[in-house]
């Protein structure tokens, strides 16, 4: 059996203090020795796997399922998916057989093992990502509180250094070089006599420039006069999630009355005119080059029947070339089209625009993949309903037994509890012992919680689920800009503009749905026309007795129940 070793260290703060990709390779590797594991192949990723969408996470499981390795070998389980969508994805190709077996350092993962252990272990790696995040906000927030801006320093101003910050003597303090710079720019918008784009050339004339060394942008200058930091002031979110107003204890480079005249200057001097359009898709596409957002652009161009120059007849009512009417023209050729294409913040990026009809046509392509019967509709409802009481009893049975063991060892700390009080052990000999019960205990309660919180919530995710799969063609074709951006948004979990092409990645409870009416539609055949299902107790004896149709049912059961609890704990 051939292994996919795979190292994953993330840029985020969570996985700073975990081991590198070096240390995680060597380990591994002195393991397949001892064991006399054959490695295929050794991929490493420095990416989070916090949401779903790595390459070359994706790149190694779709290799599985072509079989060129039948194992995976990693460090943990958390170095594989700290999401319920991946994670959903490695116990379906567990319980499929395309892995035959995981190996961590301190435990193999096998196709027979119990699913619920292995749900458990990734829902406490999420939940570890989830409190991680709980207690960084906490103390950007109470950083907030005691006066200093949690983020980054705004431009003129530069974060003190570890020795005066350790003491709790300053956080931020103005920048020696940038600080007048910036406070001249200042000066010069308080005559009244400067725009934002004067006040960039001149930015420009005295060599202001970003880490990069690119020049600032004009949209930066505007927010640079309309921060409050510059005046002594900030803004952050409390414990509520609402923008609360702190005063700063840093020095401020204006006065209140400066920043008051200075907001009077540019509320008259700006004048924009928005054109309000509503464009479906914009803000669920990425660009695959550079990770920035992709924007649409309506294009209304007339091509002038004289010179056939093209322009935009949105600003231009005359041909600029020939100078002819367009009013005047007879049958003039138009172009009317929406681009969707990369908005380029985040730097130069090479990515070409692609049409709106593109978009539409891959997107009809996917839902035509995961479009489902009303016949396998009616029966995977029923199939499911008679599949939850069965695993309802094995439920139960995985509760009791954690419950137990929770008693047992509330009994254990008790025992130590009066060995102490009767001198029987002294506190250093009790201490890590008490400790390991206590680690113990959390653990246990962490799983009790997973196994029973929000299952109550699955029958109403089946059914949305197999609504979307049987009509979301159907209201994708007919209906309006609104409602083919809702099912853009739950088809897919990323949609990625490169190439000019629009590739998806689908929600895999969808794709779990289509490959159980696969598995339905071959087996029904083998009662039709003859025979009806009904005839032969299809929707519950022979249900049972259908293993590959089984597995499918808990295919979909195991990726909704993933999507549950991933969502609440968002919500928490």
């Amino acid at each position: 059996m051939k292994y996919f070793l795979y190292a994953r260290k993330s840029t985020d703060t969570e996985d700073k203090q975990m081991a590198s990709i070096n240390d995680q390779i060597s380990e591994m590797q002195r393991i397949a020795e001892r064991e006399h594991l054959q490695i295929a192949d050794i991929i490493s990723e420095e990416q989070s796997a916090k949401y779903p969408g790595r390459p070359k996470f994706n790149a190694m499981m779709q290799r599985i399922k072509k079989g060129e390795a039948q194992g995976i070998l990693c460090w943990k389980l958390n170095r594989l998916a700290r999401n319920s969508i991946d994670g959903g994805q490695i116990i379906w190709q567990l319980q499929q057989g395309a892995i035959q077996s995981i190996n961590t350092y301190g435990r193999d993962y096998k196709p027979s093992d119990n699913v619920i252990i292995l749900m458990v272990e990734f829902g406490m790696a999420i939940q570890y990502s989830n409190d991680l995040s709980v207690d960084v906000k906490r103390g950007m927030r109470k950083k907030a509180e005691r006066g200093w801006f949690p983020g980054t320093a705004p431009l003129g101003y530069m974060h003190a250094p570890k020795e005066e910050r350790g003491k709790g003597l300053t956080e931020i303090i103005p920048d020696p070089e940038l600080f007048p710079v910036v406070r001249k720019l200042w000066d010069l918008m308080l005559t009244g006599k400067y725009s934002i784009r004067a006040i960039e050339r001149e930015a420009d004339r005295l060599g202001l420039r970003d880490k990069k060394g690119k020049k600032y942008t004009k949209n930066m200058f505007y927010n640079l006069f309309n921060k409050e930091f510059y005046c002594g002031h900030f803004y952050w979110r409390n414990e509520h999630f609402d923008k609360e107003r702190f005063k700063g204890n840093h020095q401020p480079m204006v006065t209140l009355k400066e920043f008051s005249e200075v907001q009077n200057i540019l509320q008259k001097k700006r004048f924009v005119i928005q054109r309000k359009k509503y464009f479906p898709y914009r803000g669920l596409i990425r660009c695959g080059e550079c990770q920035g957002w992709v924007t649409a652009m309506h294009k209304l161009q007339a091509i002038c029947t004289n010179c056939k120059f093209k322009y935009s007849i949105v600003t231009k009512t005359v041909c600029p070339k020939c100078k002819l009417d367009f009013y005047k023209m007879k049958n003039p050729s138009m172009v009317n089209k929406v681009y969707y294409l990369c908005t380029k913040n985040k730097g130069a990026c090479s990515q070409g625009s692609i049409t709106r009809e593109v978009i539409e046509n891959n997107i009809t392509k996917e839902l035509e993949k995961i479009s489902i019967g009303k016949d396998f509709n009616v029966w995977g409802l029923k199939a499911l309903k008679e599949l939850k009481s069965s695993c309802s009893h094995e439920q139960a049975q995985m509760t009791s037994r954690l419950k137990k063991r929770e008693s047992e060892l509330f009994n254990r700390l008790n025992g130590l509890i009066r060995m102490r009080a009767d001198g029987e052990m002294s506190a250093e000999e009790i201490k890590p012992l008490k400790e390991e019960v206590l680690k113990e205990l959390k653990e246990v309660a962490v799983q009790i919680e997973a196994t029973t919180k929000h299952l109550s919530h699955l029958e109403n995710a089946i059914k949305e689920s197999f609504d979307f799969a049987l009509h979301s063609l159907k209201q994708f074709k007919i209906g309006d800009d609104s409602a083919k951006n809702n099912i853009a948004a739950k088809l897919a979990l990323n949609l990625t503009l490169k190439d000019k092409n629009l590739y998806i990645t689908t929600d895999n409870t969808y794709q779990c749905v289509k490959e159980c009416e696969v598995e339905y539609m071959a087996k029904r055949t083998l009662f039709e026309p003859k025979n009806t299902i009904e005839k032969h107790n299809w929707n519950s004896d022979f249900l049972f007795t259908c293993p590959a149709l089984c597995t499918k049912l808990t295919a979909i059961r195991t990726c909704l129940i993933g999507k549950i609890l991933s969502s609440d704990k968002k919500s928490q």
